[in-house]
C-alpha cells in the first residue's frame, strides 16, 4: 500500500501538472470504484477546474474551484498516472484503469487499480472537514514536536511497531516506514510501547522524520505496483535495511533479518541490532 512518501510524491507532480487544468469529461469503466453518487459525481466534477492538490495520511485530496473536492484512497495496488497530450502511447488505457479523467487541454489522468481497493469520492467541504479529522498529527508537521511524538505512545502498553501505523495516532506511517524506522533507532518492534525510554523515543522521532524525508527524495517504495504520476517506480527499495529482507544479511551487523508477524502483517527486522 502507498504510504505517506509515495502518496506525497504523487501529491508533488499533480499539483504542479493539473493545477487550473479543467476537466472536460470523466469515463467511469468500472462505476464501484465511485463511492459517490454516479450522476452527482459527473454533474459537479465534469466541467470543474482543480485549484490544488495536496495530501492527508495517504489519501490524495483535489480541489475543485465549485466547492467540492475529490477524494482518493489507492489502497493496495491504485495508481494515479498522469499523461500528456503529447506523449500518449498504447499502455494507458489498460485493463486496470478503471476510471480516466480527460481534461481540455487534451491530458488525461488514470486511476488504474488491478485489485479494485481504491476509490474515489466527490465531498462537499463538511465532508472533507470530517475526513481530514479522522487522522493523527502528520509526522513531518513542523509543529510535530518530539513532545507530542512520545505522548501519544510512551504510555501505550502493546508493541511499539503496530502503534506507529494507527492512523489515529500518526498520519502516513505504514509497514515500510515502521519497520525501517524500529531499525534505525535499535528498537525492537515487538518492545512494548511503554517500556521504551526517552532517549530511544526521541532516536525512533529523528529516525522516522529522517527516513520519510528521505523516502520522498527517492519517490518511494515501487511495492504493489507502486508507480509514480509519471509511471516512474520510485528509487528508495534499495535503501531499505529490513523491511522485505527476510534471510537476507544485516546491511549494519551482518546478521541474518528475521521477521515476524503482528496482527496480519509481517514486521520485519535485526535480533542482533535491534533490542
Amino acid at each position: 500500500m502507498p504510504e505517506l512518501p509515495e502518496v506525497e510524491t504523487i501529491k508533488l507532480q499533480l499539483d504542479r501538472l493539473l493545477k487550473n487544468k479543467i476537466i472536460a469529461s470523466v469515463e467511469l469503466r468500472l462505476p464501484k470504484q465511485v463511492k459517490s453518487d454516479k450522476k452527482k459525481f459527473l454533474k459537479l466534477v465534469i466541467g470543474a477546474k482543480i485549484k490544488k492538490v495536496f495530501r492527508r495520511a495517504k489519501i490524495l485530496i483535489m480541489d475543485l474551484d465549485d466547492g467540492y473536492h475529490l477524494v482518493f484512497h489507492l489502497k493496495l495496488t491504485g495508481q494515479l498516472i498522469y499523461q500528456k497530450i503529447s506523449r500518449q502511447s498504447g499502455n494507458y488505457p489498460n485493463k486496470y484503469s478503471h476510471i480516466v479523467f480527460n481534461f481540455k487541454t487534451g491530458d488525461r489522468l488514470f486511476f488504474n487499480d488491478l485489485r479494485q481497493f481504491g476509490w474515489v469520492k466527490l465531498v462537499s467541504a463538511n465532508e472533507l472537514k470530517n475526513i481530514l479529522q479522522e487522522f493523527g498529527p502528520e509526522p513531518l508537521a513542523k509543529n510535530f514536536s518530539f513532545e507530542k511524538f512520545y505522548n501519544i505512545f510512551t504510555s501505550k502498553k502493546t508493541a511499539i511497531k503496530p502503534l506507529l501505523m494507527e492512523q489515529i495516532f500518526l498520519a502516513g506511517v505504514g509497514n515500510i516506514y515502521a519497520s525501517e524506522a524500529c531499525f534505525c533507532a535499535g528498537i525492537l518492534p515487538t518492545r512494548r510501547a511503554d517500556k521504551i525510554s526517552t532517549l530511544e523515543y526521541r532516536k525512533l522521532y529523528q529516525c522516522l522524520r529522517k527516513i520519510l524525508k528521505f523516502a520522498i527524495q527517492k519517490k518511494g517504495v515501487s511495492a504493489e505496483n507502486y508507480l509514480d504520476a509519471l509511471g516512474q517506480e520510485g528509487e528508495m527499495v534499495k535503501y531499505l535495511k529490513v523491511y522485505g529482507r527476510a534471510g537476507e544479511e544485516c546491511k549494519k551487523c551482518g546478521s541474518n533479518i528475521n521477521s515476524v508477524k503482528q496482527g496480519s502483517r509481517t514486521s520485519f527486522y535485526c535480533p542482533k541490532c535491534q533490542g
